[in-house]
């Protein structure tokens, strides 16, 4: 992605984290409205996402949490301050699953992308600093006044027994040519169902290559025999209402 070149006054960073951005050069590397994310580029490269307080503490906890099994960046620092929540990761070598180097082979790309949420799906739960998120996912439909009773068409009962990305979208998985550095933006990760991720992991494929024809691809990739489709209808729906 495109990163213009842009400027910080330093001295709005909580302490902790300055003395990492002295005489560094910042570039806007931001893709949504919720968090400003700053490239970093000094003596070391690092990112820093700076968002409205109580908003980043779960992508710092879940970020450290997949560190741990060598799977998301190191993060470096998380701080806050009266109004933001700062997080400072470290830069992995690599580019995102959009890169041009990825796209140019899109077969591939749905298999590895398939492989490697498995990898994912595959990690022990122990010691995951979250684990309820299909419930947390059902809690926030109910407050917002969704019938939940509409997902009682799947005859699916979802469960919370492997760890999720929350997001698995193509922007969110570092590679270098197709070679796994980590996962990133972990904000909505936690203990949760496959089928949530398997739901956005053929979403992002769809939008991203506009075509559903590596659909069975990356569905071989990560295991149909651990596919339900009434699980992958089950979320479609949840995330219709939700939207």
């Amino acid at each position: 992605m495109k990163r213009p070149k842009v400027s910080l006054d330093i001295e709005t960073i909580p302490p902790t984290i300055r003395p990492y951005l002295k005489g560094a050069t910042f570039y806007n590397s931001s893709c949504s409205e919720q968090a400003k994310t700053l490239y970093v580029v000094g003596a070391d490269r690092a990112f820093l996402k700076i968002s409205k307080r109580g908003t980043l503490e779960r992508e710092y906890k879940m970020t450290e949490f997949l560190h741990g099994h060598h799977l998301a960046p190191k993060a470096i620092a998380y701080e806050s301050d009266p109004e933001n929540d700062y997080l400072f990761s470290e830069a992995v070598s690599g580019e995102d699953g959009t890169a041009d180097q990825h796209f140019e082979n899109p077969g591939k790309l749905a298999a590895v992308f398939g492989e490697y949420l498995r990898v994912l799906h595959s990690l022990p739960t122990a010691g995951c600093p979250y684990t309820n998120r299909t419930a947390e996912l059902l809690v926030d439909g109910a407050g917002k006044g969704i019938d939940l009773s509409q997902l009682d068409e799947f005859m699916y009962s979802a469960s919370d027994n492997v760890i999720i990305h929350g997001d698995y979208c193509l922007p969110n998985i570092i590679m270098d040519h197709f070679s796994l550095k980590g996962f990133i933006d972990l904000g909505y990760g936690g203990v949760g169902d496959r089928h949530f991720d398997i739901y956005w992991g053929l979403w992002t494929l769809h939008y991203n290559l506009k075509t559903d024809i590596y659909r069975d691809i990356f569905l071989d990739a990560y295991g149909r025999s651990d596919v339900d489709l009434d699980g992958l209808n089950y979320f479609a729906k949840l995330v219709e209402l939700m939207d």
